[in-house]
């Protein structure tokens, strides 16, 4: 009766964790820094943003009780808290695999934490996606507020297969993969080390036994071994990619939101989330399809095919979780160039002596020059000076059903004004 009750309990309370998460990732509380509460959660991505930044934020400590309860508890918010493990629970009873059909397979759970840490202290953290909390909150980047599009599906498709694998076989993930999971199973045992030295109380029975323990390979002393190799493999590949990533050319790559940290860190700073993307009001930010290459993929980029980004809107650079869009005052994102506008004259209209010029009336940093050609014909220039790229111009053009004028990546240098670290 006592353990039916407990676990009516703790049912109870994972199904109103669940609850909770999916308003918070939904966004149904119209409040800004809603749409980061929950990835920011994670101590997993606040400890790899940190390190990458080599700073800490406000942001990042939401984080902290986690890793604190971790160090008490260890995997105490598995059992009880992630919305994520909850709805891979209720996938795995789909399945008719037994989850003792796990105990062959390897637990890959603290190699990958540790190469993701070991990344992150190089500056350049791989596989944050693969983050429950940021895979959860991307599961609900599917539902937008405005210019829903197919491409909308994708940073949910990750959460999706992850279920579909969990029908087949149950508690993989949880139990074998889950890096924030490992973290705090690593940290438990920290904690136990910790309070074992306090206390005074060795780790095995006898002197002998800590002397075999470090003669012998021991389950203990691989496991350091391992840790120690993964972590140091993590931190090299870190270095090299990012020394090594090359952006692609100008007209190519995505023009990424205000605030965007550098290229090359971009795409392995970036947790894809998905909460740039809903917290932008206009529905311009999509996640990038790999236009900027394989390492793009799921990244922000901005669409300017319907809207443009407004010059009094700064929703999407206080919401990211891991700072690969930093915070800006709204004086600062109108001096940031984001892009560069191109007239194309065979199609403008003005310049084929049809009366237009909407785009000059469009654009609020005044950056489109009405000019005169010898024959008496009026059309748009961009003075590329004042052009900040914000895409009012492309998206108030009637020409269709490609516009007269497009918007384009500037330099990849002209958005490293807002880096991330060195």
């Amino acid at each position: 009766m006592i353990a039916d009750a407990m676990r009516t309990k703790k049912t109870i309370l994972r199904i109103g964790i669940f609850a909770l998460a999916a308003i918070i990732s939904a966004q149904v509380i119209p409040w800004l820094s809603i749409a980061a509460a929950w990835p920011s959660v994670s101590p997993l991505l606040a400890v790899c943003a940190a390190a990458a930044a080599c700073s800490v934020t406000l942001l990042s400590l939401v984080g902290l009780p986690l890793l604190v309860l971790a160090l008490v508890r260890g995997r105490w918010f598995c059992r009880y808290l992630c919305p994520t493990g909850y709805l891979l629970i209720l996938a795995g009873k789909l399945g008719c695999r037994h989850p003792a059909s796990l105990r062959h397979m390897p637990n890959l759970g603290p190699g990958l934490c540790l190469l993701m840490l070991g990344s992150a202290l190089a500056g350049f953290p791989l596989l944050l996606n693969l983050d429950p909390l940021a895979q959860f909150n991307g599961l609900f980047s599917i539902w937008r507020r405005a210019n829903w599009t197919w491409i909308n599906v994708l940073p949910g498709l990750s959460l999706i297969i992850l279920g579909l694998v969990t029908a087949i076989w149950p508690q993989l993930w949880c139990a074998r993969i889950c890096p924030l999971g490992a973290l705090q199973a690593l940290l438990g045992m920290a904690g136990k080390s910790c309070r074992r030295i306090i206390t005074r109380k060795p780790a095995v029975g006898t002197v002998q036994d800590c002397t075999n323990s470090l003669s012998a390979p021991s389950g203990e002393v691989v496991f350091r071994r391992r840790s120690f190799l993964a972590l140091f493999f993590g931190a090299g590949l870190g270095w090299l990619l990012k020394r090594t990533i090359i952006p692609c050319p100008n007209s190519d790559g995505p023009i990424r939101p205000p605030g965007a940290v550098a290229e090359q860190i971009m795409q392995g700073l970036c947790a894809r989330c998905g909460s740039c993307m809903r917290a932008c009001p206009e529905g311009i930010i999509l996640p990038d399809p790999g236009t900027g290459g394989p390492g793009s993929w799921l990244t922000p980029r901005l669409d300017f095919s319907r809207r443009y980004c407004s010059e009094s809107c700064r929703a999407c650079t206080v919401v990211c979780p891991t700072r690969a869009i930093r915070p800006l005052s709204l004086e600062a994102k109108r001096t940031l160039s984001l892009a560069l506008a191109h007239v194309d004259r065979t199609i403008c209209r003005s310049w084929n002596r049809t009366e237009c010029l909407l785009c000059v009336g469009s654009c609020f940093y005044k950056a489109i020059d009405v000019v005169e050609e010898n024959d008496a014909v009026r059309g748009p220039e961009v003075n590329k000076a004042r052009c900040r790229g914000c895409g009012a111009c492309q998206s108030n053009c009637p020409v269709r059903p490609f516009p007269a004028i497009v918007v384009h990546p500037r330099e990849r240098s002209a958005q490293a004004r807002v880096q991330q670290g060195p």
